[in-house]
C-alpha cells in the first residue's frame, strides 16, 4: 500500500480503534484506550482547513464556555482543586473530540474510504470475537490472559478489576473492564458492518453472536429485541430478509440465556479456592449446572445504576445548567445527606463504632464511601441532561425534529436513530472521538441510502 496522506489517515484510524478496545490496560498509569482516543483526533485536525468547519468549531467552543462560565472563573482566580479541574478539562476535550471525529468521518469516509473501512471492520470483528471467547474461557479455566493493570470502574472508588463471579454465571468482557463496556463499544460496530455488507457471512454472524451473547447483558438484549421488531416490520413492508443479522441475534439470545458457573466447572480455580464453603454448596448435587435466564441477584453495581435513575428523576423538575464538571459533585451531594444523618445517629447512640475504622464498608442504609469518593453517573443521557440542563434536551429535540423533516421515514432513518439512542443510553457517561466515528459513519450510511432513493 502506497504511503500517502489518505492511507496515513486510514492507518491512524484503524490503529486508534485497536488501542481504544484495550480498555483494561494502561501504559505507565495512562489508560491505553485514552491514547487511542487521542490518536483518533489527530487526523481530524485536517478539517481546520475548511472555513465552514472552523466556524462550527468556534460556535462549539463558545457554547461550552457559556455553560461552564463558573468553572473558567475559578481557573482565573486559581481557587480550585487541580486534580478535579484536570478531569473537568478532559471531559470538555472528550466533548470537543466527538464533534472533531464526527465531521472528519463525514468528509473522509464518504467515498472510496467507505469500503476500506468496512473491510477493516470485518477483519476486526472476526479476530476480536475470537479473542472475547478465548478470554471468557481463559478466566474460567485459569488459562493465560494478559495482566489487567488498569483500575476497575467501581462507582465508589478505584479497585482492581474483577473477573470472577462466585455464585453467578461468568460473563464475557473481552479486553474491557466490564461486560457492559464491551457491549457499549463493540455492538454498534458489529451492527454497522452487518447492515452495510451484502455478504451472507453466516460464520462471522455465529462467532460474533456467541461473543456478544456471553456478556449476558440485559441492555444488549433490550436493544436487540427493539431491532428485531423493526426488522420484522421492514420485512413485511419490503419483503427483504437479512439472514446474517437474524443469525447474529439468535446466537446473542441463546448464549445470553446460558450461564456457566466458574466454581462448578473448575472447582480448583484460584478464586474458587478462597470460598470452600460456598463452592461446596454450589457442587452439592455433583452435577454440571447450566443456568438459564437472568440472575435475580442484584449486585452492588446494579444498585448504583438504579440510584442514578432515582437521582435523575429527583432532579428532572430543576434542570438548570450546572456544567458537566459538577455532575458528579451533585450526584454525591444527592445521596450524602442521608448517609451523614445515619452516621450522626449511629455515633451518638452506638459510640463503639468510633473505635473501629471501616475502610469503604457500607452498612445499614447508605454507602459510607460516598462521603469521600465522587461516583460516576455512568449514563450518557443523564450526565449531559444534568450538566447542560434544558438546553441539552432542547438540542436533542431540534436535532431529531430536523432529521424527521429532512429524511424519509424508512428503515435507514430508524437505524440512525437506533445507533444514536443506543449511545445516549450508554454507560459511558460522556461522548468521545470513538462515538463520533460511529455516529459519523452511520450518518454517511443514511445519506447514501437517502440519495439512492431519490
Amino acid at each position: 500500500m502506497k504511503l500517502n496522506k489518505n492511507n496515513l489517515y486510514l492507518a491512524m484510524t484503524f490503529f486508534s480503534i485497536l488501542l481504544i478496545f484495550m480498555d483494561s490496560y494502561s501504559f505507565y498509569s495512562i489508560p491505553i484506550s485514552w491514547i487511542g482516543l487521542s490518536l483518533l483526533i489527530l487526523p481530524s485536525v485536517a478539517n481546520f482547513k475548511d472555513k465552514n468547519f472552523r466556524q462550527y468549531f468556534f460556535y462549539l467552543v463558545v457554547f461550552l464556555f457559556a455553560l461552564n462560565l463558573n468553572s473558567f472563573i475559578r481557573v482565573i482566580y486559581s481557587k480550585f482543586d487541580y486534580s478535579f479541574e484536570l478531569y473537568s478539562i478532559l471531559r470538555h476535550l472528550n466533548f470537543i473530540s466527538f464533534f472533531l471525529a464526527y465531521f472528519f468521518v463525514i468528509k473522509f469516509f464518504k467515498y472510496n474510504n467507505y469500503s476500506k473501512f468496512l473491510q477493516f471492520i470485518k477483519l476486526f470483528i472476526y479476530i476480536y470475537s475470537l479473542i472475547i471467547i478465548y478470554i471468557y474461557f481463559a478466566q474460567i479455566f485459569d488459562l493465560y490472559e494478559p495482566l489487567r493493570n488498569r483500575a476497575n470502574t467501581n462507582l465508589l472508588g478505584n479497585s482492581s478489576q474483577s473477573t470472577f463471579w462466585l455464585s453467578e454465571p461468568h460473563r464475557a468482557m473481552g479486553t474491557f473492564r466490564e461486560p457492559i463496556f464491551l457491549v457499549a463499544f463493540y455492538y454498534p460496530m458489529v451492527l454497522l458492518y452487518f447492515i452495510n455488507t451484502k455478504e451472507n457471512n453466516y460464520v462471522l454472524a455465529i462467532v460474533t453472536g456467541v461473543s456478544l451473547g456471553l456478556t449476558r447483558s440485559d441492555y444488549l438484549k433490550l436493544y436487540v429485541l427493539i431491532f428485531i421488531i423493526f426488522l420484522i416490520l421492514n420485512f413485511l413492508k419490503n419483503n427483504y430478509l437479512n439472514v446474517p443479522i437474524y443469525i447474529l441475534f439468535s446466537f446473542i439470545f441463546i448464549f445470553s440465556s446460558i450461564g456457566i458457573l466458574e466454581c462448578n466447572v473448575n472447582q480448583s480455580s484460584k478464586e474458587c479456592r478462597e470460598y470452600p464453603e460456598t463452592v461446596e454448596k454450589i457442587n452439592s448435587s455433583g452435577e454440571f449446572k447450566i443456568l438459564s435466564g437472568t440472575s435475580n441477584n442484584q449486585t452492588l453495581l446494579d444498585r448504583d445504576r438504579l440510584n442514578v435513575v432515582v437521582f435523575f428523576l429527583d432532579n428532572i423538575n430543576n434542570l438548570k445548567p450546572i456544567g458537566i464538571q459538577n455532575v458528579t459533585l451533585k450526584y454525591q451531594e444527592h445521596f450524602v445527606s442521608e448517609i451523614s444523618e445515619e452516621m450522626y445517629f449511629i455515633n451518638r447512640t452506638l459510640p463503639r463504632y468510633l473505635l473501629t475504622r471501616y475502610n469503604s464498608q457500607n452498612f445499614r442504609t447508605g454507602y459510607y464511601s460516598l462521603l469521600d469518593s465522587k461516583p460516576n453517573v455512568q449514563n450518557l443521557f443523564v450526565f449531559y441532561t444534568i450538566g447542560f440542563g434544558y438546553i441539552f434536551l432542547l438540542f436533542l429535540f431540534l436535532y431529531f425534529l430536523n432529521l424527521f423533516f429532512t429524511n424519509k421515514l424508512n428503515f435507514d432513518l430508524f437505524f440512525y436513530l437506533y445507533i444514536v439512542s443506543f449511545i445516549l443510553m450508554s454507560p459511558i457517561e460522556e461522548v468521545n472521538a470513538y462515538y463520533g466515528l460511529l455516529i459519523g459513519f452511520t450518518k454517511i450510511l443514511l445519506s447514501k441510502k437517502q440519495n439512492e432513493n431519490i
